[in-house]
């Protein structure tokens, strides 16, 4: 059963309850969310601790490994720095740094730290390093030197099996994601793997229980919570997904894609008034959003705003004109400005095509 209640107020609340408690145990805290992979607590426990004692260098240590781990770079430099002023950095700090460099988008400083490391991991940061400067040939020659190094290979087999996700290259992944699954089942990145995989032979039952094994460990991922609102959406499962709708735009309320997932909800539901609305207030966001920008033309046109319709759907169709939710919304708008010819213009491919609807067929019959 998926949990609806609002997950992002309830950790600031126990954050702050904690604060107000001189025996909370803040740094054992930290430690527990991030072995559990926990981050988003993590991140929090680690914060109270050391606004307890800002140089306790293990809550720095934490606070660097969660911000590497959520992919906050430029925020984990600055903690090791910290960290490293205090003069008791971890054994592995040299890989720390070079993983927060790559995440803040220096590669080359990053393999010239782990220049003369012949383990599995710095073969994992070359071959990411290669491949955020587009050289695939050498990223997948550091990744098949990997798999033949010494040390844990498991971090360098999931990032291996995600590039080729990336890539929709189902079967080269397939035996990765295998070995990740043998060897980490219930990991985070095992389980993100998994359900990628499963999207790309259009599995959206096996993905959906990956997705929310995620979020049964980190409630408020974000990638996890937009997979698995997809692979629900996919499988026409409303009601599962409306409370993962409803906590993605309670953690990330100007994220849009949460917003524009909100607003689909709404449309879902007839709405159109809290549709348009709630796109309204982020109208200066959508521009690069032509999904959430064709719903707010379709919420103008239901609300009978036809010209400020036409104006939202007109770069949206000469954007994706081949997407026939656009194109019907877009003629019945020219239709109600009078501009049937235009109308004609537009629906008249979709109508006459393969895939044509009765409904289709009946908004070209109403250009004539």
């Amino acid at each position: 059963m998926i949990n609806t209640r609002p997950f992002a107020a309830v950790t600031l609340a126990l954050l702050l309850a904690a604060c107000d408690n001189p025996t909370a145990d803040h740094l054992g805290d930290a430690e527990t969310a991030y072995t559990n992979q926990n981050y988003f607590a993590a991140r929090d426990a680690a914060q109270a601790a050391l606004r307890d004692n800002p140089e306790d260098a293990k809550a720095l240590e934490l606070m660097a490994r969660t911000q590497v781990a959520m992919g906050q770079g430029g925020d984990a430099l600055l903690t090791l720095d910290r960290l490293g002023n205090s003069g008791q950095g971890p054994s592995d700090e040299t890989m720390l740094r070079a993983e927060a460099l790559l995440q803040a988008g220096e590669p080359d400083k990053a393999v010239a730290l782990v220049a003369n490391d012949q383990s599995a991991e710095a073969w994992r940061l070359r071959a990411l390093a290669a491949g955020q400067d587009g050289d695939e040939a050498q990223m997948l020659a550091d990744f098949a030197k990997g798999r033949e190094a010494e040390g844990d290979k498991y971090k360098l087999i999931v990032a291996e099996a995600s590039w080729y996700l990336s890539q929709d290259d189902a079967d080269a992944a397939r035996p990765l994601v295998a070995l990740a699954q043998k060897e980490a089942p219930e990991r985070i990145e095992t389980l993100l793997v998994t359900a990628r995989l499963a999207q790309l032979d259009d599995d959206n039952e096996l993905a959906s229980r990956a997705y929310m094994g995620i979020l049964e460990i980190t409630p408020l991922d974000r990638p996890a919570l937009l997979g698995a609102i997809f692979a629900l959406g996919s499988l026409d499962r409303i009601d599962l997904l409306r409370p993962l709708v409803a906590r993605g735009i309670e953690a990330y309320p100007n994220d849009v894609e949460f917003i524009y997932l909100d607003a689909r909800v709404k449309a879902e539901d007839g709405d159109w008034e809290a549709v348009r609305d709630e796109l309204q207030k982020h109208e200066s966001g959508l521009a690069g959003y032509p999904e959430a920008r064709a719903l707010y033309g379709e919420a103008l046109r239901r609300l009978g705003q036809n010209e400020l319709a036409r104006a939202q759907l007109a770069p949206v169709y000469r954007q994706t004109p081949d997407n026939a939710e656009v194109a019907r919304s877009y003629a019945e708008v020219l239709l109600a400005t009078g501009d049937k010819a235009e109308a004609r213009r537009v629906i008249e491919p979709l109508a006459n095509g393969p895939e044509s609807t009765p409904e289709d067929r009946a908004l070209l019959a109403r250009t004539r």
